[in-house]
């Protein structure tokens, strides 16, 4: 009534079980690897924000573009900066007092020249790039990426400085953003 499998045909459903479920462990594999990219490319779109904040220097609501915040040494400990756009400038915001005494602290849009600043806001945490808005907000609406370049006080012996790099996916869109007064952009 019952027949008895040759060792043959079970070794041939064991194998055929087997391939099935490797077929379906590469399938999810590639699934989870998709998965992971996409949130990869949705975090890149999110590296700026467009929101509705106190200006850091006017202390009014207004539409702000903030990076992702990113952490560094400041010669002690580590200290959080964050770049943030209000419209009339770009501002490097610590919570560590900055150093301009040697007259080299500095943005780089990808290896474009260098938009230089010695203007300080805010207890001396935040520098303030204004000078040739126009130019700059163009190089960080193609740009990669940006690093701006620190030096913290009081350190002594003097400190090198302290570069920190900034992605600018999302920049254009949040800055679109921007000019429509923090609203998401037409479609």
């Amino acid at each position: 009534m019952f027949s008895t499998a040759t060792r043959t045909e079970v070794n041939t459903v064991q194998t055929h079980s087997t391939n099935h479920q490797a077929v379906w462990r590469c399938r999810w594999g590639a699934l989870i690897l998709a998965g992971g990219l996409l949130a990869t490319a949705n975090a890149a779109e999110a590296a700026w924000t467009a929101a509705i904040k106190p200006d850091p220097i006017t202390r009014q609501q207004r539409c702000l573009l903030s990076s992702d915040p990113q952490t560094t040494s400041d010669g002690y400990d580590s200290t959080p900066v964050t770049l943030v756009f209000n419209g009339t400038s770009l501002l490097a915001i610590t919570e560590s007092e900055l150093d301009i005494s040697f007259n080299d602290l500095q943005l780089v849009v990808d290896k474009e020249p260098p938009f230089r600043s010695d203007k300080l806001e805010h207890k001396k945490m935040t520098l303030v790039f204004d000078q040739d808005l126009p130019g700059l907000t163009q190089k960080l609406r193609v740009g990669k990426q940006a690093t701006v370049s620190l030096r913290f006080w009081p350190t002594w012996p003097a400190t090198q400085l302290f570069p920190v790099t900034f992605s600018l996916a999302g920049f254009s869109k949040a800055h679109d953003s921007l000019t429509q007064g923090c609203q998401p952009p037409p479609r």
